[in-house]
């Protein structure tokens, strides 16, 4: 998603501008470098943090200061799902490689949570469960199913029937397949923080310094912007749908989304153990509670068409989100304190697009397109750092760019 607040009251719930004066002075130019990221949000810190763990010399890159661009807008539900259910991407794949691509993206929560906890600093995880709603009878009976080849795989997962989710939470539903491998962050403490830890390794952070041209040249590659060229000999495209669109061609779908949040509750009721809340229509809602207890919910998804399109459809997606609110939280009096909107890629089979590019194998993409965007990431931040180091990645293939 792109940044785009709108403030009905209040201030907003992550503080965009708040620490960024540490960030605004860019350090020199190096010349050179192992690895130049071009992107500083959430999956760029995640490659930054893994490559220079390994000791390579980075540079990230970004036309904007960190964590101001999809990250601030990011709902930072974690969750293993994937935008294709394993049933359905095992008839797209195949069963084990669909087993193993969800397998990757349940780790990866665990990823997170080390990463988060070794970085000595309140980021906002926290392990949560996930109730994935069905929306209609025939999605109950397929999450059954879901449930069965999941836990056939070794993921958690556990099917809860109508009257379960009922008496437990209230939520109206057809069933729902729970899981405890989920949770939360916030995602714009979590990148910075990443990015502060990559450059008391060594990195350089150059904001506001937008990559102008990336060409091969001399067997590696050289990144031009508005203050010189560095060279490098790995160059990682971490820049979500703002990849330039004739490097994703054919590879993504753009749609818009839409978020709100609530001023601060005193109570959340039935909604107890504050479970991240999905469902399965399609576009689908989803919920989350906050640090600080506002009701923070999202969907209402159209395909993007332009930012001036996207922002006319803001009011009415408002009381749509607000209606769905109502119907998931029936006893509690809420009050939206802002929304936003945004956009965001999809892929066909929603798995994202992580390693070289077929006529450049020393440009890497780290795209992690879809509605776990985050997950991905992580996945994408291991798979790079090892084809940075010249180690074979068996995972890789899942993620080609030519799959």
């Amino acid at each position: 998603m792109e940044e785009l607040l709108r403030l009905h009251s209040g201030a907003p719930f992550w503080l965009v501008q708040d620490g960024l004066q540490e960030f605004e002075s860019s350090g020199s130019l190096p010349r050179s470098c192992d690895v130049a990221v071009i992107g500083a949000g959430i999956t760029g810190a995640l490659v930054a943090d893994a490559l220079t763990a390994e000791g390579l010399g980075l540079v990230v890159l970004d036309r904007r200061a960190p964590a101001c661009g999809s990250t601030a807008a990011s709902t930072s539900l974690l969750s293993y799902e994937i935008d294709v259910s394993l049933q359905d991407l095992s008839d797209m794949i195949g069963e084990s490689d669909a087993a193993r691509a969800y397998q990757l993206s349940a780790a990866a929560i665990d990823d997170l949570a080390r990463a988060a906890e070794s970085l000595g600093e309140p980021t906002g995880f926290a392990r949560r469960p996930s109730l994935y709603l069905a929306s209609h009878r025939r999605d109950g009976r397929k999450l059954e199913r879901e449930v069965e080849l999941r836990r056939r795989h070794g993921l958690d997962a556990e099917f809860w029937t109508r009257d379960q989710v009922t008496q437990w939470y209230g939520f109206p539903s057809r069933g729902a397949l729970r899981t405890q491998q989920a949770g939360v962050l916030d995602p714009v403490r979590f990148t910075r923080a990443l990015l502060r830890r990559a450059i008391s390794r060594g990195a350089t952070l150059l904001p506001r310094t937008p990559a102008r041209d990336v060409r091969q040249e001399g067997g590696g590659m050289v990144v031009a912007t508005d203050r010189g060229e560095i060279r490098a000999r790995w160059v990682v495209y971490a820049m979500g749908y703002e990849m330039p669109a004739s490097l994703r061609s054919g590879m993504v779908a753009l749609h818009s989304t839409f978020a709100l949040v609530t001023e601060p509750l005193d109570d959340l009721g039935a909604w107890h153990d504050e479970s991240i809340v999905l469902e399965s229509s399609h576009p689908y809602f989803y919920m989350r509670a906050t640090e600080d207890r506002r009701v923070m919910i999202g969907g209402a998804d159209s395909p993007f068409k332009d930012a001036a399109l996207r922002d006319h459809l803001m009011p009415g997606r408002m009381r749509r989100l607000e209606k769905q609110l109502a119907t998931w939280l029936p006893t509690l009096t809420t009050e939206t304190a802002f929304m936003w909107a945004g956009t965001f890629g999809e892929t066909r089979d929603g798995l994202p697009y992580i390693g070289p590019m077929a006529d450049c194998p020393q440009a890497l993409y780290a795209l992690g397109y879809g509605a776990n965007g985050i997950t991905f990431g992580a996945v994408a931040a291991k798979i790079v750092a090892e084809l940075c180091l010249g180690r074979a990645n068996d995972d890789a293939r899942l993620f080609r760019l030519d799959r």
